[in-house]
């Protein structure tokens, strides 16, 4: 069984929503999380967890994140499928 690449990218301006492109990733996304796991986990189930923890992303490596949890707007990636964060729960999207 192959890893899945989980990757977590955390929204630097407030009300994005719907479509997000690619080169958006790189310039009002910051990822600040990226893991393989190797058990299968739904991307439900990884959302309450970073939602749940009190620090789930550890440390922060860069002192400017905007925010220290997950939260609505943020982006999960896991795989090649990509999942906006909404105020509950999570919705996949598309990249344009």
């Amino acid at each position: 069984m192959s890893a899945l690449r989980v990757r977590v990218y955390f929204c630097k301006e407030p009300g994005v929503a719907g479509r997000i492109g690619l080169a958006a990733l790189d310039t009002i996304y910051d990822l600040v999380w990226e893991s393989e796991l190797k058990n299968v986990i739904t991307i439900g189930r990884l959302w309450l967890r970073f939602r749940d923890e009190a620090r789930p992303f550890g440390r922060a490596l860069k002192q400017d994140r905007p925010h220290d949890r997950i939260a609505e707007g943020d982006v999960i990636q896991a795989g090649e499928e990509y999942f906006m964060v909404m105020q509950v729960g999570v919705k996949k999207v598309e990249l344009a």
